[in-house]
């Protein structure tokens, strides 16, 4: 079993300022501490967070012309966020709500549309109280239908209703905490006359269809980001690979950000409130050295592992390709989980191995075989691996190589 560790600096971030929202723009969504906002029908702990309002020019097209005004129709939007996932508060002023005990499409509503499967939209829908009907309700518009790690307070005002909610990772489609974006569009559907299948006024924060939905951009997540290429010097157009997923042990999602010759991980699991670290490839120069890149989970742990196909410049004119696996494990920090040799040119000659990543159960062996040989033999190629890094696979030596990984470190069968 071998691992080798890498070492680099962890940084904090210090919030943003707000920039300004307009339809179909980016909702931004803000840090807040931990524990500062309950979901309880109170809505004094809502108080530091700028809201977004919601008025005619909100209106969807077709129905600006029924808009009349704030006392028909226009809301406030507020959107937080900790480790403990998102919130949102919704304010809705309507002079008229409209409600029956069915709890239909044919009324006053709140909807948060999400990309669902197969090219469809997966609708949250939210039936506000009124003076009749005092219990309102969020739930799918299909199956399954409970909210699971939802939690709404949905509550009735003089003139309108307000909507508290919390989002958990992994409760709406496409989000987990530490995402940086969240595709989704708020509609707020206005019918003012009868039960009538055509509301008066909608209000909608981004497009209607899975390909045109508007989003929440979480501050941390962006910023982060962007401390990350500021720090090392970087640009968007230095960024070769660019993934949000499961890296780090923990409930978070991370944004992974391969640029220049650094790979960094970026999210809530680095450090409580947000960070990043960043790991510096040695054997890159340059950028140009950075060739190929992959995620896969190798050990079966549910994180994602990185793989890198890196170029190496050595002495007397060799050079080689090495691949470069490397995983964020619990000490805190990112480990050399795996380095062989996949390619090694000197003087014309050149030895290559072919590799696939094969599934075991829930892990993936990793599978090299000779692919090219073109000069090299046993009497003029002398091993260049040892240590850190395995040999290529060749033909008068061993022709097919095998390795599987767990927990630990990994193994050649």
């Amino acid at each position: 079993m071998r691992l080798v560790t890498l070492v680099a600096g962890i940084l904090m971030l210090t919030a943003l300022s707000a920039p300004v929202a307009q339809a179909a723009a980016p909702i931004r969504c803000t840090a807040i501490p931990k524990g500062s906002i309950s979901i309880d029908g109170l809505r004094s702990d809502w108080n530091d967070l700028s809201a977004l309002q919601l008025g005619g020019g909100y209106a969807r097209d077709g129905d600006k012309s029924r808009w009349q005004g704030r006392a028909d129709l226009q809301a406030k939007l507020k959107c937080g966020h900790d480790a403990n996932g998102t919130y949102l508060l919704i304010e809705v002023s309507d002079d008229q709500v409209l409600r029956s005990a069915r709890y239909t499409d044919r009324e006053d509503r709140v909807e948060l549309l999400f990309p669902g499967p197969r090219g469809k939209l997966r609708i949250l829908r939210i039936h506000p109280p009124n003076a009749r009907y005092r219990r309102g309700r969020a739930r799918w518009t299909t199956r399954p239908y409970a909210t699971r790690n939802i939690k709404a307070s949905i509550i009735r005002l003089k003139h309108g209703y307000a909507i508290e909610m919390h989002l958990k990772g992994g409760s709406v489609p496409g989000y987990g905490v530490g995402t940086p974006t969240l595709k989704t569009t708020l509609r707020i559907v206005d019918h003012d006359g009868g039960l009538s299948r055509k509301p008066d006024t909608v209000l909608v924060t981004g497009g209607e269809s899975p390909a045109t939905l508007g989003s929440f951009e979480y501050d941390t997540a962006k910023a982060l980001y962007a401390k990350f290429l500021r720090d090392k010097g970087l640009t968007q157009g230095n960024v070769l690979h660019y993934e949000v997923g499961n890296f780090i042990t923990g409930p978070a999602l991370e944004q992974l950000v391969i640029a220049g010759t650094w790979v960094a991980f970026i999210g809530e699991d680095v450090m409580q409130g947000g960070a990043y670290f960043a790991v510096p490839i040695q054997m890159a120069k340059t950028q140009s050295d950075m060739l190929r890149f992959k995620t896969i989970d190798l050990d079966g742990n549910g994180n994602k592992d990185v793989v890198l196909v890196v170029r190496q410049d050595g002495t007397g004119g060799l050079t080689r390709d090495l691949m470069v696996i490397l995983r964020y494990l619990d000490s805190g920090k990112p480990e050399l989980y795996f380095c062989s040799e996949i390619e090694v040119r000197h003087q014309g000659k050149t030895l290559s191995a072919s590799y696939q990543f094969v599934r075991r159960g829930r892990k993936h062996d990793l599978v090299m075989t000779v692919r090219k040989n073109v000069g090299w033999t046993q009497r003029n190629h002398h091993p260049t691996g040892g240590g850190r890094i395995e040999n290529i696979p060749t033909p008068w030596g061993k022709k097919k190589r095998v390795y599987q990984f767990a927990s630990d470190g990994y193994t050649e069968r």
